[in-house]
């Protein structure tokens, strides 16, 4: 029998925010996400069911009602990002033509499908569909390139966009990103707890992308938690809701996935005290021993964050940690 963590009455009412952030609540995320304030909500990020498979955690969700929540939750400017493949992005995109932005493409380090391989070619990529209502946050991630200068364009008349005026056309060597995207799956991140588990990388991505710190990201079918580890290592607050149901005998054993996603988002806390250490190092010019360093780590693995919020562990950071140093 799994256990129940933040189960919720049949009768939802709404909450205040702060009742709801940093936790995962157990339950149907058409039922729980009554609860969430409108427009409290700065980014939906969501591996939602794809129904590709014949099991019954893949079922997808209506996409009707999915929408009525999405448009009362989020904010007029939040980004909903929300993670698809073959037919079902279509159907997605469909379900609501008048937020869809624009897809990218998530390039997958392991392709899957080999049953079909001499039927199909093989699948290497996830499609990741954007919406909004109004333009939201957007933080372009950059990459390293090669500086250029091409000198001055001259004036062109281009049937798309108009007439250009003369530009000089240069980089200093950093590339905007494009509609593709490569990141490796999950295995590459240590041990696998779900059938469909997104890498934490990628969900750092989009979060760096489309919101700011402390910002709220909701993760409505959080699975494994994933998304919400990506959340607590970019400094965002979070929402994760799971059904908890229909997945238990993955890998032939029994899977509790609120009590996974809640170990690792404790680890990711402990990391990202761990992230603030080195910043603070940097930023003093210190050099504490290895002995003092490996004590300090030992420190951060035996505390206990499972109730520690953003902003008290924020409060550690300052008071004890830089004071060790």
């Amino acid at each position: 029998m799994l256990m129940n963590y933040l189960s919720l009455p049949k009768n939802m009412k709404m909450k205040k925010i702060e009742e709801l952030l940093n936790k995962i609540h157990q339950g149907d995320c058409l039922k729980v996400m009554k609860s969430i304030p409108d427009n409290s909500i700065d980014m939906v990020l969501c591996d939602l069911p794809y129904g590709t498979t014949q099991n019954k955690w893949d079922s997808v969700i209506p996409l009707n009602k999915l929408w009525k929540d999405y448009n009362r939750i989020v904010k007029p400017n939040g980004a909903i990002v929300l993670t698809s493949q073959g037919i079902f992005t279509a159907k997605l995109i469909l379900s609501n033509e008048k937020m869809f932005k624009y897809k990218i493409v998530w390039e997958k380090s392991k392709p899957t499908n080999f049953l079909n391989a001499k039927k199909q070619p093989l699948r290497k990529h996830e499609d990741v569909c954007i919406f909004y209502k109004k333009q939201p946050l957007y933080v372009p991630q950059m990459k390293d390139g090669t500086p250029y200068n091409k000198g001055v364009r001259k004036n062109q008349l281009s049937g798309s966009y108009g007439d250009f005026k003369p530009v000089e056309v240069k980089s200093e060597g950093k590339r905007y990103p494009t509609d593709i995207i490569y990141f490796k799956t999950a295995e590459s991140e240590g041990e696998v707890y779900h059938p469909t588990q997104k890498p934490v990388e990628l969900g750092r991505y989009f979060i760096r992308t489309f919101t700011k710190k402390n910002d709220i990201v909701l993760d409505n079918t959080c699975g494994s938690g994933s998304f919400m580890v990506a959340a607590v290592l970019e400094d965002r607050n979070f929402i994760g809701i799971e059904l908890n149901e229909g997945s238990v005998q993955f890998k032939n054993k029994e899977t509790d996935f609120i009590k996974v996603c809640n170990q690792r988002i404790d680890w990711a806390k402990k990391e990202r005290i761990r992230m603030r250490l080195e910043e603070v190092l940097l930023e003093s010019n210190k050099k504490p021993s290895k002995k003092r360093l490996k004590e300090i780590n030992d420190n951060i693995d035996e505390l206990s964050v499972s109730k520690l919020n953003q902003i008290e562990v924020d409060n550690y950071l300052i008071q004890e940690l830089e004071c060790q140093l």
